[in-house]
């Protein structure tokens, strides 16, 4: 029971990306925010699940009794459990968070996503230099990034992929790009981590 609550805390406390260890399915999934163009955040977790006392059962009725607990402390339903399965030893969980502060409000870790102006005005400190992903060696600074006041923009403080709904432009030194224009990995989840996008 000790061991399967620490699995819980792990999963449902950091999202950390899945070892890089097993089928090649495994290798090529891992835990994923995905930001919507309407505020929702999608988190796709994904971890291996193969020890013998973790239990799924276990698993959704903890992931249901916090989700219950915040949404009842809020007011209304802003975390939904999508789904949760286990396939191959490995467990998917997918949760949805109305907007990124009802993520930040149930783990108490930071992730914002909304335009420049907004992370400003909500107290984000942007005087930081980030990485052009189009321009090799272009960089911006803050002066540069309020300019863009209407682009878009993710603070992220964990090891994640983040999914974004727009080509992204910049990122931060701990980042690196996707497969694509609109997927890039946070590799550094003890400080903030910027990325902006269309």
């Amino acid at each position: 029971m000790k061991k399967m609550n620490l699995f819980l805390l792990t999963v449902l406390g950091a999202a950390l990306l899945l070892s890089g260890c097993g089928s090649k399915a495994e290798e090529e999934e891992t835990t994923t925010l995905e930001l919507k163009k309407n505020g929702e955040i999608v988190q796709s977790i994904i971890e291996d699940f193969s020890e013998s006392y973790y239990d799924l059962d276990e698993l959704k009725s903890t992931t249901e009794s916090m989700i219950a607990g915040y949404n009842e402390s809020a007011g209304s339903d802003n975390i939904k459990l999508q789904s949760a399965e286990v396939t191959d030893g490995v467990v998917h969980l997918v949760m949805t968070f109305r907007k990124s502060e009802d993520y930040t409000g149930l783990y108490r870790q930071a992730l914002f996503s909304g335009t420049v102006k907004d992370a400003f005005n909500a107290g984000y400190d942007l005087d930081i230099t980030l990485n052009s992903v189009k321009e090799e060696g272009a960089t911006i600074n803050k002066q540069d990034i309020l300019d863009m006041g209407e682009k878009h923009i993710a603070v992220v403080r964990e090891t994640t992929t983040v999914k974004t709904y727009g080509d992204i432009l910049y990122i931060s030194d701990d980042v690196t790009m996707g497969p694509d224009d609109r997927t890039a990995t946070v590799t550094n989840g003890e400080s903030l981590s910027y990325i902006i996008f269309k």
